[in-house]
């Protein structure tokens, strides 16, 4: 029942934004973003966060991730950075993270220093030392992007650069977090008929 409603709020969402012209096409995404079919389910591997922490994507599940793979020695992934920092802080929140994965054993200080220099407000620390996670996700180059829906699974990937902010990024990403939106819009729906 849960999903039969789902599925029709989606279908409703897609057909709304699609008569106000607001859907993009394929075309007017990002280029190089490889849609994959099927999706994967994101790994269950642990990393680092700030302090030393461990956690894995489990604790993002109900969001969409923007998991960017980087290395402050990568200047394509140096070029990208401000625009997934422009990205967190206009979009980040209830139904989107971005989560920027050092891959390298840099300490926390010296990624804080990186983002000092550019400028960066938004970004947290997350770090891939010994790149388990980087391996189970299949990345085989810097940078490397991919974004996973709000059910944890790996729906698109890019290896290069892009501009995260832009318009082109923004409709690929944005339908992504609507759904999630409107998912858990349906929980607490559900929640509050079940009382």
């Amino acid at each position: 029942m849960i999903r039969r409603r789902l599925t029709v709020l989606l279908v409703l969402f897609a057909g709304l934004m699609v008569n106000q012209g607001l859907v993009a096409a394929a075309q007017d995404g990002l280029p190089n973003l490889a849609w994959l079919d099927p999706p994967r389910v994101a790994p269950d591997v642990e990393y680092l966060v700030e302090g030393g922490e461990v956690q894995t994507l489990d604790a993002f599940l109900g969001k969409v991730v923007v998991l960017n793979f980087w290395a402050t020695w990568c200047p394509p992934c140096v070029a990208e950075m401000p625009y997934l920092d422009e990205l967190a802080g206009a979009h980040g929140g209830d139904h989107l993270v971005v989560v920027t994965m050092a891959m390298e054993r840099a300490a926390e200080s010296k990624i804080l220093e990186f983002y000092e220099r550019i400028g960066s407000h938004n970004l947290g620390i997350y770090r891939d030392p010994d790149m388990a996670l980087a391996r189970s996700m299949r990345v085989f180059g810097l940078p490397t992007t991919l974004l996973i829906d709000h059910e944890g699974n790996v729906v698109a990937q890019l290896v290069g650069e892009a501009h995260w902010s832009g318009d082109a990024a923004l409709a690929d990403i944005l339908p992504l977090v609507e759904a999630a939106r409107l998912a858990s819009a349906n929980v607490v729906e559900q929640a509050a008929l079940s009382d």
